[in-house]
């Protein structure tokens, strides 16, 4: 918080009136960076034609994507600073990143690929922790190298539970 305080020509006591600790400065400037991200997934998902493969594709394009430096320095200095961060991160990003899913699950709800009643909302949260759960914890079952094996583990799975 020093350095960055410095480099920003502002005193400590300015940097923590706008971020109370580095968890909360370290998502901000991550959520920053993401905003292309999440640009870049909107045009790969969209086309995807299906549900299924619409989440197989954000499973393997999350597993391609390359965190940015200042993530990867955190890590590799601080482990449990990036652990506190990554946690805060995902709390406070989840709700917009479940968002995400929202058009996409409404058109497969149109085009009867789920339930007529599906609520969407739930089920763009419960969505992005599958695909949060997909790309963090590895398995054996499904080989996520492997763009066809994923799209079947969540067809078999997720969207069955969606259907």
């Amino acid at each position: 918080m020093i350095e960055i305080a410095s480099e920003a020509g502002l005193s400590r006591a300015s940097l923590y009136k706008y971020f109370p600790d580095k968890a909360s400065l370290v998502v901000a400037a991550l959520a920053r960076t993401d905003e292309a991200f999440w640009a870049d997934a909107h045009t790969r998902i969209s086309r995807t034609q299906g549900i299924a493969a619409q989440v197989a594709e954000a499973v393997q394009m999350s597993r391609e994507h390359q965190p940015g430096a200042l993530l990867l320095q955190l890590k590799a200095e601080e482990p449990e600073a990036f652990a506190e961060t990554v946690g805060t991160g995902l709390a406070e990003m989840m709700p917009g990143m479940a968002v995400f899913w929202h058009s996409y699950l409404e058109a497969a709800r149109s085009g009867h690929e789920v339930r007529a009643d599906l609520d969407v909302v739930r089920a763009g949260e419960w969505v992005m922790r599958m695909v949060l759960s997909l790309i963090t914890v590895p398995g054996e079952v499904v080989d996520l190298d492997d763009p066809a094996s994923i799209r079947r583990f969540v067809d078999e799975f997720l969207v069955a539970g969606l259907r």
